[in-house]
């Protein structure tokens, strides 16, 4: 019932361009991280003794985790996909870094394009100290090299999807920390998720317009490799010129509302934060009916992880053909290991996973909810429910048409009880991240996924008396693809500041 249309004429720019300041090339001749996917999907490694961040490591990590993997042409201009996906190929989500002197590059704040591949310098000097400060004195920052930042730029995904869309800063930052774990996992190196800081001062510190960009989590990456800054710079205010993202832009008042309510507003409560996060028990959830135990892979599939990241995409047509109970199998146990988040204990997960299975060999139709404890599927409901899987993603056939569609459920109110307004950052986050790993395992195993939004109640509905207490936080779609998809590739500088500058490309 909603006025709300797409104008196309005020669509929000794809990249976020400085006007005022010299950007610094990152190295095109980058390394890949070339271990198995699942593997570092899964986080089951090192698979070394770490390799020292410089330069071209830097660049390896940003570029698998939000690097430019494919150029569509369309008769409106080019249009350039990424690494990871995004809700409706919109990309509202940034990556800065914080980083020590590292070989090819300077102490320094700065920003990641993927149009130029290039930093662009903010500040310049050693700010870990002061970002460590922010985190409640995370011990990770001060000896990690490296600690990239993500933000949301508002209005580049409100633009079409308004207030929603609030829940989507946390889902596409998920899927990029995917790419990223998995990345440094393959290369070896200790990388840590925090969403325990003081939000104020890190927007700060990055440069941040107020209402228009705000921060959403911190990795430190290389944890251990850096002795700790003798000292911190002073943090005078910045106010860098940015190109505007469209002609006008609307605001969700909503948005910045939850958004500032789940803040937190010094050191000593982020530090409070993380550790009434870490005490956090999930509430065990009843059982269903019957249950089959998944099953373990013989031999993981050979795709190396850079493989599997550049040819990745969003499926759009599934062939209605079934997945074997081996490769489900495989798909949830990668895909759910924790995160090393700081909101999470060991083995730990504020997500539970419900999925409706139209076709698997070796397993009936119907709902399931996946034991985490046990590591075995529950039957919900028998039946055949392709009809309901498309419905309850707000009508799409491609989510009849999948194998299976995945359901990341969490028990909001268990969770806000212990982590304040902030458990619902965390609980979309985590959802995110999951879904990234859903991406890279089905990918990994030769099959295809893509996400979705939903009708919330439905879903929930469908899931009873099961899931009565539950919210749906994102849908994922898994198949065999009905077509051939055109392999991404490593794309590096692709486009020049001038025509960053025009918006023309």
């Amino acid at each position: 019932m909603s006025a709300h249309y797409l104008d196309w004429d005020n669509k929000p720019r794809a990249f976020k361009v400085y006007t005022n300041l010299l950007s610094i090339p990152l190295p095109r001749d980058i390394p890949r991280p070339d271990q198995g996917a699942l593997k570092c999907v899964g986080q089951l490694g090192p698979f070394n003794d770490g390799k020292t961040i410089d330069i071209e490591r830097l660049a390896e990590i940003l570029f698998f985790s939000a690097g430019i993997t494919r150029e569509l042409k369309h008769p409106s201009g080019r249009y350039f996909m990424r690494a990871s996906s995004a809700t409706g190929g919109l990309y509202p989500i940034e990556l800065y870094v914080v980083s020590s002197d590292i070989p090819g590059l300077s102490a320094g704040v700065y920003h990641f394009g993927p149009g130029d591949f290039a930093l662009t310098e903010l500040r310049s000097g050693d700010y870990r100290q002061l970002l460590s400060d922010a985190a409640g004195g995370a011990s990770s920052v001060l000896t990690a090299p490296v600690t990239i930042v993500f933000t949301s730029m508002a209005w580049r995904n409100s633009w079409k999807y308004q207030a929603r869309s609030y829940r989507h800063w946390f889902w596409d930052s998920g899927v990029i920390i995917a790419n990223l774990l998995a990345t440094t996992m393959s290369e070896g190196l200790l990388t840590r998720l925090l969403l325990g800081f003081e939000d104020r001062a890190v927007d700060h510190l990055l440069g941040l317009k107020e209402r228009e960009e705000a921060t959403v989590a911190l990795m430190p990456i290389g944890v251990g490799q850096a002795e700790p800054p003798s000292s911190s710079p002073e943090v005078s205010s910045i106010k860098p010129a940015v190109l505007p993202l469209s002609k006008a832009q609307v605001e969700y008042p909503e948005i910045w509302k939850i958004n500032e309510v789940s803040s937190l507003k010094s050191s000593q409560e982020a530090k409070a934060w993380v550790d009434s996060a870490a005490s956090f028990k999930p509430r065990q959830v009843s059982g269903g009916g019957s249950v089959f135990p998944i099953k373990s892979l013989t031999e993981p599939p050979p795709s190396k992880l850079w493989e599997v990241i550049v040819h990745r995409g969003s499926t759009r047509r599934f062939a209605k053909l079934p997945i074997s109970f081996t490769d489900l199998s495989a798909i949830i146990f990668y895909s759910t290991r924790s995160p090393p988040a700081d909101f999470l204990r060991e083995k730990g997960s504020l997500i539970e996973t419900y999925f409706i299975a139209n076709a698997v060999e070796g397993l009936p139709s119907g709902a399931f909810y996946f034991n985490r404890q046990d590591n075995a599927l529950e039957v919900l409901k028998a039946g055949e429910f392709r009809t309901v899987s498309g419905h309850l993603c707000l009508g799409q056939h491609l989510f009849s048409q999948a194998s299976v569609v995945f359901f990341l459920m969490a028990e909001l109110d268990v969770v806000l009880q212990s982590f304040g307004n902030r458990g619902y950052r965390a609980v979309q986050l985590e959802a995110g991240i999951i879904a990234g790993k859903l991406y890279l395992s089905a990918y990994s195993l030769g099959l295809g996924a893509s996400g979705s939004t939903f009708f919330d109640d439905a879903v929930t509905e469908f899931f009873s008396p099961h899931a009565r207490a539950m919210i749906n936080v994102i849908a994922v779609g898994v198949g065999k693809p009905d077509y051939v998809a055109r392999p991404g590739k490593i794309m590096t500088a692709r486009l020049t500041m001038e025509q960053l500058l025009t918006d023309q490309f």
